[in-house]
């Protein structure tokens, strides 16, 4: 008996191939003689006599209805997403922004129905070449079309083509009163039951990794509670249920407010994201910390970690006992030394390298360039890092005591001497690094020890008899001229030249001019912080007086000078600020008069030196801003239009005798612009407002 035959027209290659897959893998193949034509081809490859004709989209109709033979009969074909390719829209949270991708408005669309019919949960836009679409989608999905995703989406879901659903096949089957429709039923059902499995072992597989990470979480010192994004509890360790006498409760899945104890709740929504605090609950002290949870962009809830502050006291108290057993730590590394001079950057570069030996390093360079932070880098990224790092300034201590310290003593060796002895630095630096600060300071008694423990490597205690060996790195430093030490015959040559392996001289802050922006940002975040005050800026004038600056005393004397300003500048300081300029009142009040009699003659020539003092004058009586401050000039009867008022402000600012604040904060008057005034006030003999 000849078959029944089944012709597919689409436009594009893609849908025939597609349709005559699922026909073979369906067993419709078996049954009907399956042809795919596309819509061009139809002028030169006639549809057979009786076949039933299945298109891919009803703007088909009437492309093909003059080609149909007589007595055809056409269909429009219904198409579904295949269960297999749907996996990866399942992973995608709901209520977050997709983008479907299609070739065409009309499929983009066709598809977004589908997938909202299917009961996803997606916000989708349509896109095709050329349409609009929000930017802030970071989500594509496409169906097999990802060609035309654009290029910054950072995830793509390709579910591959749609095929045809099931009621298409039944109405080929029923069109030709074949009885063979359940065996393309089973087959499809085949598919659903593998898909079914597969989903069945990964939901098995995701409550086995949930169990493993409860039991992580619960193995963890800090309590942990974990709420969905309408603060419902989804996760509370075992710590925090103990922590809050929660014992017996069934919280997870309720409302935090109503679980968790009324004042915990209202203090942990105290606490802002990612901030460290200190709270008074229950009668003890905790550390809370709350971390937000995104997932593609979509906020999830929020993570609560807190812990007894006892608990982490306890923690630094031993941790500490454990370094103290050891000697001392280097607190700093690499990473938190700045310079994008060439000479320091050289600097970092040569230090990196001799990290890694073990030779002795000497630093030259002046006071308070940085010496001891550049020996505690090299040490922490020297494979002695885990060890102890020892620091000895022999200019802070009494040669007296220099000697029994550094190399320690035993018991009786002087009137005084500890019972049992004492170690010395040098044996509490074993396996670690010694910093020899100050090293021109030692006298010749001490030069002459520590020549012998350079070259043994070995120490001797003071009353004792017997030799230490020490394993240690020797790292020493000063900022006087050795040589010329040598030539004086205050420092022994052969110790220098023990000393002096690996050198690294340390350039002075004036000749790293363009890091001192940065040290200066540095140290205004730290003294901001310590005096708990907000950063301040300043100008574009105080910073270039601070790089012109010699810097006698180099980084140490900058912090000082930022440590000055913290104290007394206010939003802004400026270049009158800057103590290292004012080196008495004769000479402020000299450079300043000169400015202020250059501005005098500015705003004369200009012709408006009686507005500009105004407007001194009416800030002078708290900040406002510009429309309030216009009604006053006004009172006062002088009237200036918006634009013209904007201009003066703006000339103010930029001569320092104004700060202006952000957004509605308005302008008010400086250091500078009061001193300017009372300049005015001597220079003209009177005090009159408005006065010129």
């Amino acid at each position: 008996m000849e078959k029944k035959s089944v012709t597919f027209i689409a436009k594009m290659d893609e849908f025939l191939h597609s349709a005559v897959s699922q026909c073979v893998e369906l067993g419709v193949s078996d049954d009907f003689h399956i042809e795919g034509i596309r819509v061009d081809q139809l002028a030169f490859r006639p549809i057979a006599e009786g076949s039933l004709v299945v298109i891919s989209s009803p703007s088909l109709e009437g492309m093909v209805e003059s080609y149909l033979p007589q007595g055809s009969k056409m269909i429009i074909a219904k198409r579904m997403f295949s269960y297999q390719n749907l996996r990866g829209m399942l992973e995608i949270p709901k209520g977050i922004k997709v983008l479907l991708v299609s070739d065409t408005p009309e499929t983009a669309y066709d598809n977004i129905e589908l997938i909202r019919a299917s009961g996803l949960d997606f916000e989708l836009y349509p896109y095709y070449p050329g349409a609009d679409y929000p930017k802030d989608i970071e989500i594509a999905v496409t169906p097999g079309e990802a060609e035309h995703v654009p290029p910054h989406i950072r995830k793509v879901v390709d579910i591959g083509f749609r095929v045809i659903d099931l009621s298409t096949w039944l109405a080929i089957y029923t069109h030709f009163d074949n009885d063979n429709f359940q065996k393309v039923t089973m087959r499809i059902m085949q598919s659903l039951v593998y898909i079914t499995k597969e989903l069945n072992n990964e939901i098995q597989h995701a409550h086995l990794l949930s169990k493993y990470l409860e039991a992580i979480v619960n193995g963890i010192e800090d309590a942990v509670i974990a709420c969905d994004e309408e603060e419902i509890i989804r996760f509370i360790n075992q710590k925090a249920i103990d922590s809050l006498n929660l014992r017996g409760a069934s919280i997870v899945g309720e409302k935090a407010a109503v679980s968790l104890p009324s004042d915990f709740y209202h203090l942990q929504q105290q606490c802002e994201e990612n901030e460290d605090i200190l709270v008074d609950w229950a009668n003890k002290t905790y550390f809370f910390r709350k971390t937000h949870i995104f997932m593609e962009g979509r906020f999830l809830g929020s993570l609560l970690l807190f812990r007894q502050a006892v608990e982490i006291e306890k923690l630094e108290h031993d941790y500490r006992m454990r370094l103290y057993s050891k000697g001392l730590v280097a607190k700093y590394q690499f990473d938190d030394i700045y310079g994008e001079s060439p000479s320091f950057q050289k600097v970092l570069q040569i230090a990196r390298k001799i990290a890694r030996s073990n030779s002795t390093v000497l630093l030259l360079g002046e006071t308070g360039t940085g010496k001891e932070l550049l020996a505690q880098a090299i040490h922490n990224a020297s494979p002695r890092r885990r060890e102890p790092f020892v620091g000895v300034n022999f200019a802070a201590i009494s040669e007296s005591l220099l000697e029994s310290e550094l190399f320690g003593y035993e018991e009786g060796a002087f009137t005084g001497a500890r019972k049992g002895g004492h170690i010395g630095w040098f044996e509490l630096a074993h396996k670690g690094t010694i910093f020899l600060d100050e090293i021109g300071d030692a006298s010749g008694a001490i030069q002459n020890r520590l020549l012998r423990v350079l070259q043994e490597r070995q120490i001797m205690r003071v009353g004792g008899n017997k030799v230490i060996p020490t394993d240690i790195r020797v790292v020493a430093a000063t900022n006087q001229d050795l040589k010329q030490m040598i030539a004086e015959g205050t420092f022994r040559a052969d110790l220098y030249y023990r000393l002096n392996i690996l050198p690294i001289h340390l350039p002075p802050l004036r000749h790293r001019q363009e890091d001192i922006p940065w040290l200066v940002e540095r140290f205004i975040r730290k003294y901001s912080y310590d005096l708990r005050r907000p950063p301040f800026t300043l100008s574009k004038e105080a910073m270039k007086a601070m790089q012109e600056y010699e810097w006698p005393g180099n980084i140490r004397e900058l912090e000082n000078v930022v440590e000055y300003l913290a104290h007394i500048v206010e939003d802004e300081g400026f270049v009158y600020q800057l103590p290292f300029l004012v080196e008495n009142a004769e000479t402020l009040g000299d450079g300043f008069s000169g400015e202020c009699e250059q501005l005098v003659e500015e705003y004369s020539k200009r012709g408006f030196l009686e507005e500009m003092v105004a407007i001194l004058l009416e800030l002078q009586q708290g900040g406002t801003g510009r429309y309030a401050l216009s009604e006053q000039l006004e009172a006062h009867g002088l009237a200036i239009s918006a634009q013209q008022l904007r201009y003066r402000l703006k000339l103010l600012q930029s001569n320092e005798l104004i700060q202006v604040g952000k957004g509605r904060q308005g302008s008010k008057i400086s250091s500078k612009g009061e001193q300017f005034l009372g300049y005015l006030n001597r220079r003209n003999g009177r005090g009159n407002r408005h006065g010129s």
